[in-house]
């Protein structure tokens, strides 16, 4: 896995994405990983199978917040708190981000 990563974004520069091999066991192991986080809750007693009534975006927000916080609590992933804290904004979807060069 390829881990550097862009310059930090700000008002000249545009967030860039950090490319990822889905291809490499590694990065495989980790979304299966975040996968099972996400169908625990899914399932479980907090999950919408339980709970009645939740709104699709219910649903994505809670499985997405199990499945991060699941690689969070695992220690897969590093959070870069001066990128964190040196942008402006952030982009929200993934499909408008620069690739890194």
């Amino acid at each position: 896995m390829n881990s550097a990563k862009p310059p930090l974004p700000g008002l000249a520069r545009p967030w860039q994405r950090i490319p990822v091999d889905l291809d490499d066991p590694d990065i495989a192991w980790v979304l299966k990983l975040a996968v099972s986080g996400a169908d625990g809750w899914m399932l479980g007693p907090q999950g919408p199978l339980k709970t009645q009534g939740m709104t699709l975006a219910e649903i994505t927000s809670g499985a997405v917040h199990e499945a991060l916080l699941h690689l969070l609590e695992l220690g897969l992933i590093d959070v870069d708190t001066d990128r964190l804290r040196n942008a402006h904004s952030f982009p929200l979807r993934r499909d408008n981000q620069e690739p890194a060069p």
